[in-house]
């Protein structure tokens, strides 16, 4: 794999399946089959060519402010809420994350074509065995059919997984108890159906972003010409398809 994408030797998310869960890109990168999300490889995602900063000044300078977006919460449950989930666990939230779940302004600037949802949960669950460390459900695909986390460890190092199953919900919360995921304490994310999916939040904000502006900008009827970021992004994937 690159050194500057997917897991290093040291990286203890190594063995769970290394894939990005995502969208298609029309054009330029297919689903295999008919599907919401596919697989795509690691070693198949583009390099990201600006600086992902913890105040998230990237995503002001290059997303502009829609009239809807990540703001739609579901359960009137606020993406704000992660602070105190953590802070009751004790688990420090790495600054860029707990910054974008507790300011709309960013979250504003970032839509989903699949309708997804921020969602911090009810509760952060720990993780135990070979990957020890803290869960932390934070969005949502609307139909619920996956389900994104950020899985920090003891020395604060973290990074995004991917999940069919819904965890971090209260035993007692009925509307979710036909979901097994949700009544477990403690679970260990080797032996669930777990995916890691991006190195960091940053990583995965901006390859979630930047894909559904694309999305947007290519599927719609009314098209717009695709800034220069997405132009490099998808002349990735056309230089892919030259080489085979």
């Amino acid at each position: 794999m690159r050194p500057d994408h997917g897991p290093h030797n040291h990286n203890p998310w190594v063995s769970l399946p290394n894939r990005w869960i995502h969208i298609d890109l029309p054009g330029y990168r297919d689903h295999p089959e008919h599907a919401t999300y596919s697989a795509f490889s690691f070693d198949e995602l583009p390099s990201i060519p600006i600086e992902l900063d913890d105040r998230c000044e990237w995503l002001l300078i290059n997303a502009t402010p829609l009239s809807y977006g990540l703001r739609r919460y579901e359960r009137g449950l606020q993406p704000g809420t992660v602070s105190d989930l953590a802070a009751e666990a004790r688990v420090k939230l790495p600054a860029v994350f707990e910054r974008f779940m507790t300011l709309p302004e960013l979250q504003e600037r970032v839509r989903s074509c699949t309708d997804c949802y921020l969602d911090p949960g009810e509760r952060i669950v720990e993780t135990i065995g070979a990957i020890p460390g803290s869960l932390v459900h934070f969005l949502s695909d609307s139909q619920s059919c996956a389900h994104w986390y950020l899985h920090i460890l003891p020395n604060g190092d973290s990074a995004v997984l991917e999940s069919m199953d819904l965890y971090c919900y209260e035993v007692k919360n009925s509307d979710w108890m036909e979901n097994p995921a949700c009544r477990l304490e403690k679970i260990d994310i080797t032996t669930q159906d777990f995916s890691y999916c991006a190195t960091s939040f940053s990583e995965f904000l901006y390859r979630f972003w930047i894909e559904n502006e694309i999305w947007f900008a290519t599927y719609e009827k009314t098209h717009r010409p695709l800034t220069a970021l997405e132009l490099l992004y998808v002349r990735h994937y056309e230089s892919l398809k030259q080489k085979t």
